[in-house]
């Protein structure tokens, strides 16, 4: 492959890598918005455009558009929009330069790595995309032990015992950290920086007195890939009598367990057409439940299910399965399971495999129909909870153990209860389904949960309270802001007039809203080389997912309006006098060009009645 160019340049007020336009275009147009978006989250059609469950807040309806036209996304609900770039920066966490490698590498398109000063790799530490390189060159290392004919027969014996093909075992990428201290960190001691870097990718670890060894030693190695593809991170299965049966990869810019599910990345497709994902606890269950064509299986990597897990879930499926191997961790786990499914709206079902067996030997030994029946029979969360709670009390069911247990039942369920969390219907209709379980009343239900949440708030703390403080949007836009975005509604819904907007105002009037004046800036740069105006090429100027998302918005206004042409007079106006009014303010305070001033002020005298609000809509 050849490699791109990129040019070295100042963009904006600060100095960035400017990437070559036209580069930046080729791999917009390589990354199509709706496969990228679609390795995320599922997709349905709606018209001309697709929706999905927006991945930038807690959404409980498909509240995000895609376009395949204009290659967007836009989502109403939280206001995130943008490009094809704007996306994987906001979903990977990766600054601008990150995110055009990363779809640049996804493309096949070969390019010089730019880097923003300050940016943590020149810090020395591992960013995401360097973080995958290692991963994916460990990964290798380990499957080539794994076959490798005379050092991977015992490991490849053990994986064949346990029932596992070698398809199976290919398929999944799995690998062999053989039983040596340097095998891994000696393979990289040539290159700068290298135990370092181990280190920090969890892959070695430091020694007292310098240089580091191999955290996985004598290990079956499981690749973890998130829904890309991307290896980011590892189990290690024991092969010898290590008291630390199961190791993982520390949490790293890649990696973290609450969000992160085994087999997520082969099981995608299955959960979308099912509409079920059973989520069981080792990774060989879930290879196993696909050896045997069982296909919508995930493994939770050996935490409870959490609300980040059933954040990803529910954008491929409406049901989930827990399954256990025995009642006491379904029981365990049933709080927790309980708030995930009222707080996400997710139907979550909890199943146990007979005898106390794991999925992996019941498939082995039953089948694959049996281990379908198993799933088939599992049992509503709510349901489950209530009778674990009626066991619990079964010594003496006096009033007084009742109340107790309709309480803690409660406090388990109020959080998710709150009418500002669930729409009403869905409040209505899980309300109903209490009051059927528990044996009271609605009102009675409602008053306990008013009660639980009147505590809750009594002990929250108060760097709770200034969080929640500032996630509440302010919504008092000046006129000069609202000013700005007129003339911006107006430059993107009519690109002809830019020659009279640029002939009486610059990107210096913009501000002091740091996202318009980029927006602004982006816009007016786009303009100034290339009208007529197409979108992406603002977008390839726009390095904030705050200023890609105000531009969505403004172009979604600017195709809903009629008097954009109207509006901008005003607009302008208002933008010229404030202009003018931080002049006068600036020779107010320097008073030897006060005939400079006093001329000015003639000038405005002789203008008549001031009309900077006319054209402003409210």
């Amino acid at each position: 492959m050849i490699k791109e160019p990129h040019e070295g340049a100042y963009y904006g007020d600060t100095l960035a890598g400017k990437w070559d336009y036209n580069l930046i275009s080729r791999i917009q147009q390589a990354n199509d918005i709706i496969d990228v978006i679609s390795e995320h989250l599922n997709l349905v059609k709606k018209g001309k455009e697709m929706v999905g469950l927006c991945p930038f807040h807690a959404d409980h309806k498909p509240s995000m558009s895609v376009s395949p036209v204009k290659q967007i996304f836009k989502c109403f609900a939280c206001g995130a929009g943008g490009d094809v770039l704007k996306f994987v920066q906001m979903k990977e966490n990766l600054t601008f330069p990150q995110a055009v490698e990363r779809l640049a590498q996804r493309a096949g398109i070969e390019i010089e790595p730019v880097r923003r000063q300050g940016d943590s790799s020149q810090a020395g530490q591992l960013d995401s995309l360097k973080l995958e390189k290692i991963n994916a060159w460990a990964l290798k290392s380990w499957v080539e032990n794994l076959w490798h004919p005379e050092r991977g027969a015992d490991v490849r014996k053990y994986i064949n015992d346990r029932g596992l093909s070698e398809d199976i075992a290919r398929k999944w990428q799995l690998g062999f950290a053989v039983d040596a201290w340097d095998n891994l960190t000696g393979k990289a001691a040539h290159k700068t920086d290298a135990a370092k870097y181990l280190t920090q990718a969890g892959l070695a670890v430091e020694r007292e007195h310098g240089g580091c060894y191999d955290k996985f030693r004598n290990r079956l190695m499981f690749p973890i890939l998130d829904v890309t593809g991307r290896v980011i991170g590892f189990g290690g299965r024991t092969l010898g009598d290590d008291p630390a049966k199961y190791m993982n990869s520390p949490a790293t810019v890649l990696f973290d367990k609450s969000h992160s599910l085994y087999g997520l990345d082969q099981s995608r497709e299955a959960i979308s057409q099912s509409g079920t994902v059973v989520v069981v606890e080792g990774y060989t269950d879930v290879m196993m439940a696909h050896q045997f064509g069982i296909k919508n299986v995930v493994a939770a990597l050996g935490t409870s299910l959490t609300t980040g897990h059933a954040r990803i879930l529910r954008r491929y499926a409406k049901r989930i399965v827990l399954i256990f191997d025995s009642d006491v961790a379904g029981k365990s786990a049933a709080n927790r399971a309980l708030e995930v499914c009222l707080d996400q709206k997710i139907d979550v079902q909890l199943a146990f495999v007979p005898e106390g067996k794991d999925p992996c030997d019941y498939l082995l030994e039953a089948g694959p129909e049996a281990f379908r029946n198993v799933i088939d029979a599992a049992e509503d969360i709510l349901e489950f909870k209530w009778k674990v709670l009626n066991e619990q009390l079964e010594g003496g069911q006096n009033l007084s153990d009742r109340t107790e247990a309709i309480r803690q039942f409660l406090q388990t369920a109020a959080p998710a209860l709150q009418a500002r969390q669930m729409d009403s219907v869905s409040r209505t209709v899980v309300l109903s389904r209490l009051s059927e379980l528990l044996g009271v009343s609605v009102s009675r239900i409602e008053e306990e949960i008013a009660a639980v949440q009147k505590q809750k708030r009594r002990t929250q703390r108060p760097d709770d309270m200034d969080e929640q403080a500032e996630r509440t949007p302010d919504v008092d836009v000046n006129l000069a802001s609202k000013a700005q975005r007129e003339v911006l509604e107006a430059l993107l819904g009519k690109p002809d007039c830019f020659r009279q907007v640029s002939a009486r105002i610059s990107v210096g009037d913009f501000g002091p809203d740091e996202h318009l004046k980029e927006l602004a800036g982006a816009v007016f740069d786009v303009l100034s080389q290339e009208p007529p105006l197409q979108l992406s090429h603002v977008y390839s100027r726009i390095e904030s997912p705050q200023a890609s998302g105000l531009l969505a918005e403004l172009q979604m206004a600017a195709e809903q309006k009629t008097e954009l042409l109207s509006q901008l007079e005003g607009a302008l106006s208002e933008l010229e006098n404030r202009r003018q009014d931080s002049r006068i303010q600036a020779l107010k305070q320097g008073m030897d060009k006060d005939d400079e001033l006093k001329q000015m002020l003639s000038q405005i005298a002789k203008k008549g009645p001031n009309l900077r609000n006319a054209g402003i809509r409210s």
